[in-house]
Parts: structure tokens; C-alpha cells; sequence
């Protein structure tokens, strides 16, 4: 209600007829409610005068008690003298109050509606926190192979650097054995083992005189071939398969 209510208010077509109705229904009512109420304040305070029966369907009176006790809250005054003005602008206040019901109402679903997405925000809230901490857990797992992944490359470097030094040592053991083989070569072809076996042979044979026993034969013992034998024969090649 507002105190710019000047002219009544014309209720919808489509609802006038039954809230009209609704009102004259309850008019009676509402007169001798308010007549008990007036009653019960002039018992309480004693400056009202208690309304009499027939002032109570008294239009005027109704009227009054209505702007008085209805309504003490607004500044709306209900005009005077005019009882159908007076029925449509309750009736427009009726339906004020009925449009703030159903307004209440849709308030009620929309607190409902409202505490469904709450609590739909909520799990969609635990449900990103438990994809970032799953996120997190991923990102230490990849930090961790890449540290493992660092530490492996290193030790590959390290035995590819081990490796290396192996592949060079077995190279110089190997020219070291060339050398060897070459030096002993060469000590070897110095040596006369023909002068050195006749001189062996003459020594023995020395010792057996001196010593009064016969002249050793030498058989069955190695024989050194001359240079000449030495030259004819040839020497087997290590790749040759052997003859069967």
C-alpha cells in the first residue's frame, strides 16, 4: 500500500468476480471481528467507546474501524460513503498481498534452488581439489623420473667413459704384444743353436772321459736342423685349415 492511492483500484477482469465475492462473503465477519477487538481495547484503555450491535453493520462504522485497527500502519484511508470503491481497493491490496505470496514463495524455491547449487558448487570444489592434488602428485612423479632419468644419463656417461679407457688399454696391451712379438723376433734369429747344441754335446763328452765311462750317444734326444733344412721347410699358416 502506498499514500498515493487516490483513485480505487481496478482489479483483472479475470479475478474480480471471485475475490468480490470473496470479500462480500466476509464482510459480515470481519465487522464483528473488528467489533470484539474495539471491545477488548475499550475494556484495556477506556478512551474508545464500545461499539453498539446495530453500529457495527453501520458502513461508516466498518469503514472506520477498518482505517483505525485494519490498517494503522498505512496511510491509506479507505473513502467514505462509497462501498464498492472501498471493496476494490482491498481487493487490489488482496491482490498485492496474494502476488506477495506467490513471490514468497518463488523465494522459498529459489533459497531450495539455490542451497542445490551451493551444495553443487561444494562437490565441484572437492572435485577440482582432488584433481589438483592428483595434478600435484603427477608433477612429483615426473620431477622424480627426471632426476632418475639425469642420475641414469650421468652413469651412462660415466660407463661409455669407462668403456673408452678399456678400448685403450686393449689397444696398447695389444701394440705392446706387437712389440713383443717383433723384439722376441728379432732376440730369436740372433741366437746359434747349432754351435750351442755341439758345444753342449762336447762338454758331455768331456765330462764322460774325465770320468772314465763311455761317450754318450746322444739318441733319442732333439735334434736342431741346419739353416738349409730350416729354409726347404715351410712354415704352417694359422689361418690354413689343418690337413686331415
Amino acid at each position: 500500500m502506498s499514500a498515493k492511492k487516490a483513485a480505487p483500484k481496478k482489479a483483472a477482469p479475470s479475478e474480480n468476480d471471485d475475490e468480490v465475492q470473496f470479500i462480500k462473503s466476509n464482510k459480515r465477519q470481519a465487522a464483528t471481528a473488528l467489533a470484539s477487538s474495539s471491545k477488548k481495547k475499550s475494556r484495556a484503555s477506556g478512551s474508545t467507546p464500545r461499539v453498539s450491535p446495530t453500529s457495527s453493520n453501520d458502513p461508516a462504522t466498518v469503514l472506520a474501524n477498518l482505517n483505525t485497527k485494519v490498517f494503522p500502519l498505512t496511510p491509506v484511508i479507505l473513502p467514505e460513503g462509497d462501498s464498492l470503491a472501498s471493496i476494490q481497493l482491498i481487493q487490489g491490496d488482496l491482490l498485492q498481498l496474494f502476488h506477495l505470496g506467490e513471490r514468497m514463495g518463488e523465494h522459498a524455491s529459489l533459497k531450495a534452488d539455490l542451497a542445490e547449487l551451493t551444495f553443487q558448487l561444494r562437490e565441484e570444489k572437492n572435485n577440482v581439489l582432488s584433481k589438483e592434488k592428483e595434478i600435484k602428485a603427477l608433477k612429483l612423479r615426473v620431477r622424480n623420473q627426471d632426476v632418475a632419468g639425469a642420475l641414469a644419463a650421468a652413469e651412462n656417461l660415466s660407463l661409455r667413459e669407462q668403456l673408452e679407457q678399456r678400448e685403450e688399454e686393449v689397444c696398447d696391451l695389444r701394440c705392446a704384444a706387437e712389440t713383443f712379438d717383433a723384439e722376441k723376433t728379432m732376440a730369436t734369429d740372433s741366437w746359434d743353436l747349432e754351435g750351442a747344441l755341439k758345444q753342449y754335446n762336447m762338454v758331455k763328452i768331456s765330462e764322460a772321459e774325465f770320468q772314465g765311462l763311455p761317450a754318450p750317444t746322444f739318441e733319442g734326444e732333439l735334434s736342431i736342423p741346419s739353416g738349409a733344412e730350416t729354409e726347404k721347410t715351410p712354415e704352417p699358416v694359422t689361418d690354413d685349415p689343418p690337413a686331415s
